[in-house]
């Protein structure tokens, strides 16, 4: 069930009356919502998630009374294993057969029959940190399936995130029947919703026919195309994934939530080290906590913390889907976030040597340090995300050869005027990320802004305007988040 459809809006707003008109029951209907939500996709998958969050559930509640890591062990087993499993087992059959040049099964058999789940990464990463939270005795475990599931599948975020922690998200879950809404929280959250489904809809669902036709024949781009065609996928991935995740946060505002941002206008970061602070943050805060840590870290000397970066991104390019292509695109990141390291590290000995400029120069020399480094960094981005879109790793290849073809230097003025619209766009979708990143630090004031200088009426027939603009956004074509592949 997709968010910018009349089928959830019908959900949402019948689960959101009686969820305030019934203090008590408000855990029986968010779990009953829950389970409509999945089950728009497949009962049997949701039979399939009940399942795995039920066993989850026994086992961390099995942990605290000994042979804990016994429990532990065999709950991240078999999280891993239903993952593997859906996500992962044909890819490996498929290299397996590949290095070996045996058929080892029939593709018209039980195989072709495999179909992964949607949101079946976003909840097996949760359920794992879960157990590993009871483990580690930073969460108490939960005696209430109800309130498990509530935790685990709440609808808004359930199929692309964000990823809730524990002590983050299940002390909300248990105070629900107390939770109030506030006209400011309901405002907050209706502008989140209505930013995100401008985002999805306006932004993300328009651009992506447009790429679809840049990466069809990437053996056949000019250098210019395949540079546009790059930007405009960027664009296309934040639009619609960031949009999933604004309209989750708003959601959960609206049953008195509050879920984590996870994007914070990550194109203008000017390092992969700020990059991963601001995209999907709640993904990379996990593989963070949740694989680097328990690594070692950087407290094993400075090869194995390069070492052990790499091996996180890979983990997290794999998660994204089991293709080469995703774990071409970790290795990049992780390469990217080693590099910086090794270079910021140096770059301070560097300017330690060096006598101080004057506050005034210096401030300038920092300010055009830091655009170019965000120019570059940006176009670092835009060749990784080629992996992320392609076909396959040949189609990456070629698309990245044709972005870098040297032949394409010959004509390149003309190659950029045909392109000339589609570039005006790349510049008016960053334009408007910049906006957003203004928008969102001073919301408080544009809030309090809007409220003292416009009058009731004016406000009044805006959000009317807008409930009309809602109403004429759903109608239209849909498109699936492309998270939900993942």
């Amino acid at each position: 069930m997709l968010f910018h459809t009349a089928e959830f809006f019908f959900l949402l707003i019948i689960t959101f009356v009686l969820y305030y008109l019934f203090r008590n029951a408000r855990l029986v209907l968010l779990g009953v919502a829950n389970c409509l939500f999945y089950a728009a996709a497949s009962w049997g998958f949701l039979g399939l998630f009940l399942g795995v969050s039920f066993i989850s559930y026994l086992i961390a509640r099995q942990i605290p009374r000994g042979r804990s890591r016994f429990w532990l062990t065999l709950g991240i087993i078999m999280n891993v294993a239903n993952l593997a499993f859906f996500k992962y087992s044909m890819f490996i059959i498929e290299n397996l057969e590949t290095v070996t040049g045996l058929t080892l099964v029939a593709r018209d058999g039980f195989w072709s029959t495999i179909v992964l789940p949607i949101g079946i990464s976003f909840y097996t990463f949760q359920l794992i940190a879960y157990l590993v939270d009871v483990y580690k005795e930073r969460i108490q475990p939960t005696n209430s399936y109800l309130r498990f599931w509530v935790f685990i599948a709440f609808f808004p975020h359930q199929l692309a995130g964000p990823i809730m922690r524990g002590h983050e998200f299940m002390p909300q879950v248990e105070q629900t029947p107390n939770l109030t809404l506030t006209p400011t929280h309901f405002k907050y959250g209706v502008y989140l919703i209505l930013w995100g489904l401008a985002k999805k809809i306006l932004i993300a669902d328009q651009v992506a026919p447009i790429v679809n036709d840049y990466f069809k024949s990437p053996a056949d781009l000019t250098m210019a195309e395949a540079w546009t065609g790059a930007y405009l996928f960027g664009f296309q991935i934040y639009a619609d994934f960031s949009a999933y995740s604004d309209m989750a946060v708003g959601l959960g505002y609206l049953f008195g939530y509050r879920l984590p941002m996870n994007f914070l206008s990550p194109y203008i970061s000017a390092n992969a080290t700020e990059f991963w602070r601001r995209w999907h943050i709640t993904l990379s805060s996990w593989i963070r906590d949740y694989i680097y840590i328990p690594l070692g870290g950087s407290r094993k000397g400075r090869i194995r913390k390069d070492v052990n970066l790499l091996t996180a991104m890979l983990i997290s390019g794999l998660w994204h889907g089991a293709m080469w292509t995703f774990v071409i695109w970790g290795f990049l990141h992780g390469l990217m976030l080693v590099v910086h390291k090794w270079y910021a590290d140096g770059l301070k000995k560097l300017l330690d040597r060096l006598p101080s400029p004057r506050a005034a120069v210096s401030r300038i020399i920092s300010w055009v340090y830091h655009a170019v480094a965000v120019f570059i960094f940006f176009q670092l981005t835009t060749i990784t995300w080629v992996f992320f879109r392609a076909e396959g790793v040949q189609d990456a290849f070629d698309y990245i050869g044709a972005m870098f073809d040297p032949a394409g230097w010959a004509n390149f003025a003309q190659q950029v005027a045909s392109q000339a619209s589609y570039l005006w766009l790349v510049m008016i979708l960053y334009a408007v990320h910049l906006l957003e990143y203004v928008v969102r630090r001073h919301e408080t004031s544009i809030a309090s802004w809007w409220h003292r200088r416009v009058p009731a009426p004016a406000r009044g027939l805006v959000y009317a305007l807008l409930v009309f603009v809602v109403i004429a956004m759903i109608k239209g074509e849909k498109h699936d988040f492309i998270y939900f592949q993942f």
